[in-house]
């Protein structure tokens, strides 16, 4: 018997199988309708699949996480039925600790990712300390707007804000309690991304990621702030498809040329 979609899991399936997988994570308050646009912008044999959390679009009355962790396993037991294809996380803020997490849990199964790609925010050991999860509501959206830098939101809105501004508080919560654990714990390749105006990560913290994998190949900054892949979505893009090229081809395309 076919089990039924996931979800946890936002899927946007070409007619052939594809070459290798991109998962999505996206940032706090976000949902998998952040990467929508991403599918045009990708090549035609690289799947995209969006995370979507509890409390947002279709999974507005779902109960909340109670633990980055405990998200991390269930996206990790989602994520086990397709390994079938090469795997590559793409974590943004929040959805960079989150990656982090599903790649260790997939790695220690047996089926890790091909490549972790983590975007704006500081390796897990060194998470800033913040409580905005306790505080009014009028300072979580003060935050959410200065990190957007005033780009419209759905929180813009106040019958809206008020559906989402629970499970916006709940992301906080996850992310300003989570504290990863030091070491190189992952054997795979790791990419970090980041705005070279980005206040909520500086040049130690994400070079930091270097002490959680022995792998990290590539740092790459791009012009803006926290969410520079809006203003950056072609330059972005392009830099995932180089990541990504090579990932799932046949053996025989990866042979040496006869002389």
């Amino acid at each position: 018997m076919r089990k039924a979609p996931s979800a946890w899991l936002r899927r946007h399936p070409q007619p052939q199988p594809p070459r290798c997988r991109l998962v999505c994570l996206p940032h706090a308050g976000g949902s998998a309708s952040f990467f929508n646009d991403w599918r045009a912008g990708l090549p035609a044999d690289i799947e995209l699949i969006g995370v979507q959390y509890p409390g947002r679009e279709e999974r507005l009355n779902e109960t909340w996480p109670g633990s980055l962790e405990w998200m991390a396993g269930t996206i990790t037991r989602a994520l086990s039925d397709l390994v079938d294809r090469p795997l590559v996380l793409f974590g943004h803020s929040m959805g960079a600790a989150l990656a982090y997490e599903v790649a260790g849990r997939l790695q220690q199964q047996g089926s890790a990712p091909q490549r972790l790609i983590v975007s704006a925010h500081p390796a897990p050991h060194r998470q800033r300390h913040s409580a905005l999860h306790l505080g009014s509501d009028e300072a979580l959206l003060a935050d959410v707007r200065r990190l957007s830098d005033g780009a419209p939101s759905l929180l813009d809105d106040p019958t809206l804000r008020d559906l989402y501004l629970p499970a916006l508080r709940n992301d906080y919560r996850l992310i300003e309690c989570y504290r990863g654990a030091v070491g190189r714990a992952l054997d795979l390749p790791l990419s970090v991304c980041l705005g070279n105006q980005d206040t909520e990560v500086d040049a130690d913290e994400a070079y930091a990621w270097t002490e959680v994998s022995a792998r990290v190949t590539d740092f790459q900054s791009f012009p803006g702030g926290h969410f520079y892949l809006r203003e950056q979505q072609a330059e972005v893009l392009g830099h995932l498809t180089r990541l990504l090229a090579g990932y799932g081809e046949p053996l025989w395309q990866c042979w040496p040329s006869t002389p």
